[in-house]
């Protein structure tokens, strides 16, 4: 993997202000160049750094925009997925947009640090990975060394240790790092169908039917949301309660058969919230 794909983020943190005004702009097709989205949103920049455009390449790996790029200018706009997060929760204070744009980072198609720890060391919640494992996996990986550890990947412990993502309880970060157990959240059911199904349309286009090992093994579901097998049965119960899903017993391992559509279960997503 190339430096520059590691440093998208020039060392700047995700914030949920500067996502939200991304988020805006899109809404309205923007096109301009960086100083152009720094005056009109007052997210800072400069010649050669600045939160502009790594806020910009954030809300494309949680998948809320898409954007092109061409000599200095952007043109935004927002995912189905993206209007329907702007229309619902203009200013991302929901638990669930939290989530949804934790799962957009260390999905399949998510930003390289996030992908890294939540999909390939991640060993369960609870699972402990040292301070050492955790350095010398990184210099495995990408062949990186010593401070420069810090400069690509100082961002992941910082958002959600005391940045945007410390709200969801999602790991623990000292002399290492622990991912926490989390339970079902009835409100977030949809949330969890379009993170299954999101998954799903990646890792396996053509099925309509898989097995409960897989969405365990191949979709990473409960190391994405920090959940045990039997919470993980428990969701898709109540996803086959909502006819989302039909869930086949009879077999072993046990099949799970989609009943919806992904682009379906999008305008379902903060139905059940109070």
């Amino acid at each position: 993997m190339k430096s520059n794909d590691l440093f998208f983020h020039e060392t700047f943190q995700p914030e949920i202000k500067y996502i939200s005004e991304i988020l805006r702009l899109a809404s309205d097709s923007f096109y301009g160049n960086k100083f152009d989205i720094s005056d009109i949103t007052g997210i800072p920049t400069g010649k050669e750094k600045g939160k502009v455009e790594p806020h910009i390449r954030y809300a494309k790996y949680m998948g809320l925009i898409d954007f092109s790029y061409d000599k200095g200018m952007y043109t935004l706009s927002l995912t189905e997925i993206g209007k329907e997060v702007f229309f619902q929760d203009r200013y991302l204070h929901e638990t669930l947009s939290l989530w949804l744009m934790h799962y957009g980072l260390s999905s399949n198609k998510g930003a390289p640090q996030w992908m890294f720890l939540i999909r390939s060391i991640n060993k369960g919640f609870n699972s402990k990975i040292t301070s050492s494992q955790y350095t010398s996996q990184i210099e495995k990986a990408f062949e990186i060394y010593g401070n420069d550890i810090s400069k690509y990947f100082g961002v992941l412990k910082n958002a959600y240790i005391s940045g945007m993502f410390e709200k969801l309880g999602y790991l623990s970060w000292d002399e290492g790092i622990v991912f926490n157990e989390k339970y079902e959240e009835y409100d977030l059911a949809y949330l969890y169908a379009y993170i299954l199904f999101d998954s799903w349309d990646y890792s396996f286009p053509e099925k309509n039917e898989i097995t409960f090992t897989e969405i365990v093994e191949e979709l990473k579901y409960g190391k994405i949301l920090g959940l045990n097998d039997e919470t993980i049965d428990s969701i898709l119960n109540t996803l086959e309660e909502l006819n989302v899903v039909r869930i086949n017993r009879q077999l072993f391992p046990v099949t799970i058969i989609r009943l919806i559509k992904t682009q379906n279960i999008i305008k379902e997503m903060y139905s059940l919230l109070l």
